[in-house]
């Protein structure tokens, strides 16, 4: 807190990154086999991230998206943080991310949003902007989704601002 107040003081806005994508399996943290009941799915083609070796938040659960959520307000309440950017969303919009065919299973009308954490990202960017106006919120989103930086109003997500990362 002391850190942020002081960049405060300096005229430095403060943005952190947000990972609600996924989270590692050891037994620290949310790794634990406690909190794996509580927020990873037990369908392999959902719960596991290919290519980090991580586990994938459940976001069908209200338990998952009620401790998402209140992670991002927190920060905001509790450090007066400027503006949170989401990491990895791409693999939060696509069930078939980084998945070949038979990888993956598809969302109730046979399609391959996650429609679950489609949920989470409009009620998060909705939550924050309600309670806290003026906090910028970010999508690092790699993908050609549509209405990630639209309002929920037009059916966008409601991110304020997008933004690629790419190795190379």
């Amino acid at each position: 807190m002391q850190f942020v107040d002081l960049l405060h003081q300096n005229n430095i806005g403060v943005i952190i990154d947000l990972v609600p994508a996924h989270f590692p399996k050891d037994d620290t943290g949310c790794g634990s086999s406690m909190a794996r009941r509580c927020t990873s799915t037990p369908i392999r083609k959902k719960g596991e991230h290919p290519d980090w070796g991580t586990l994938i938040f459940n976001y069908g659960r209200n338990e998952v998206k009620n401790f998402l959520l209140s992670n991002a307000l927190f920060w905001l309440d509790k450090y007066h943080i400027d503006g949170l950017r989401v990491d990895a969303v791409a693999s939060m919009l696509y069930l078939d991310y980084s998945r070949k065919d038979g990888e993956w299973q598809p969302n109730m009308y046979g399609g391959r949003e996650n429609l679950e954490a489609i949920d989470l990202l409009k009620k998060f960017n909705e939550e924050v902007h309600l309670q806290y106006p003026g906090v910028l919120t970010i999508a690092e989103e790699s993908t050609a989704w549509a209405g990630v930086s639209r309002r929920r109003n037009l059916g966008g997500l409601g991110f304020l601002a997008q933004v690629e990362t790419w190795a190379g």
